[in-house]
C-alpha cells in the first residue's frame, strides 16, 4: 500500500472507513480501493473528494446497501464511492452497469439501484494507473487497462461539461490536455505544472491562478473567460487531430 503524501489524519479515517465497509460486506467485499487526488498524493483537504471503488464479488441487497449508505453518512470524510460487482469490470462500454454509487452531498442515500454510470470507464482507468488497496489486492490484479481510444472517447464526451460544471475547469482542461499528450491520466496539480510550461503562453496566468488557488483551497472562478474558452478550443483542436491522424 502506497500512501504518498496522504496527510496521517486522512489515512487513519480512511483505514477506519474500511474496516467497518469489510465488517458490513464480509466476504462479499472483493476490494476497497482509493483513486483519484489521494491515492496521487495530491488531495487538497477543504476541496478534494475521496474518490473510492468498492468491488463486490454478487449483487447487494437493498438493505446491506441502505447500511452502507448510514456508515458513509456519518463518516468525516466526502466519500465519492462507486459500488460494482467484480463482473461488471469486464464490461468496457458506456455508461458502465454498476450496482449504485453514494455521493459526498445530500443524503448521501445509495443512488439508482442498478443503474449505468456515465464516467465509471474514466475512474477505472484512473484505479488502474494509481490506487490504494484499503481491501483486497492491487485493482490492477483483477481489472484490465482500458484501450486507449476508449480513454479518448469518454475525454472527449467529457469535455463540453467542463467549462459549465466542473469546480475546477481549467486544471481539468489541463488534464485532458495532458492525457491526450502522454497517453496516461494524472492529478489536477500535476497536469497543470506540465502545463505551465507544455503548453503556456497564452494560458499561463490561468494556470498558474489556477493552481494557486487550488493549492490554498479556494474553488476556482469559474467564468467562462477568453483564456478558458481558448484553452477548451486547443483540447477540441487537438481531438480534431488525433481523430484525423487516426491515433485515437
Amino acid at each position: 500500500m502506497e500512501w504518498l503524501g496522504c496527510p496521517r489524519e486522512l489515512r487513519q479515517s480512511l483505514v477506519h472507513h474500511a474496516a467497518n465497509v469489510g465488517g458490513l460486506l464480509g466476504d462479499q467485499l472483493v476490494g476497497l480501493y482509493v483513486h483519484g487526488s489521494v491515492a496521487r498524493g495530491c488531495s487538497n483537504p477543504t476541496t478534494s473528494d475521496v474518490d473510492v471503488i468498492a468491488v463486490l464479488a454478487g449483487p447487494c441487497m437493498d438493505e446491506i446497501a441502505r447500511a452502507l449508505a448510514g456508515i458513509h453518512r456519518v463518516s468525516d470524510l466526502p466519500l465519492d464511492a462507486v459500488f460494482v460487482k467484480q463482473c461488471q469490470l469486464l464490461h468496457d462500454v458506456e455508461p458502465t452497469p454498476i450496482e449504485f454509487v453514494i455521493k459526498p452531498m445530500g443524503s448521501r442515500e445509495p443512488r439508482l439501484r442498478g443503474e449505468e454510470h456515465s464516467y465509471f470507464l474514466l475512474d477505472r482507468q484512473d484505479a488502474y494507473e494509481c490506487s490504494i488497496a484499503l481491501a483486497g489486492v492491487r485493482f490492477s490484479e483483477f481489472a484490465l487497462p482500458l484501450p486507449w481510444h476508449l480513454v479518448v472517447d469518454r475525454l472527449e464526451e467529457l469535455l463540453p461539461h467542463i467549462v459549465p460544471k466542473f469546480k475546477n475547469p481549467t486544471l481539468m482542461l489541463c488534464r485532458i490536455a495532458y492525457s491526450l499528450a502522454h497517453g496516461t491520466l494524472c492529478s489536477k496539480r500535476d497536469a497543470g505544472l506540465w502545463a505551465l510550461e507544455g503548453l503556456g503562453g497564452t494560458w499561463r496566468p490561468l494556470i498558474q491562478k489556477a493552481l494557486d488557488r487550488y493549492a490554498r483551497g479556494v474553488a476556482e472562478d469559474a467564468d467562462a473567460t477568453e483564456a478558458l474558452i481558448g484553452l477548451e478550443r486547443h483540447c477540441r483542436e487537438v481531438l480534431m487531430k488525433m481523430r484525423g491522424s487516426g491515433s485515437g
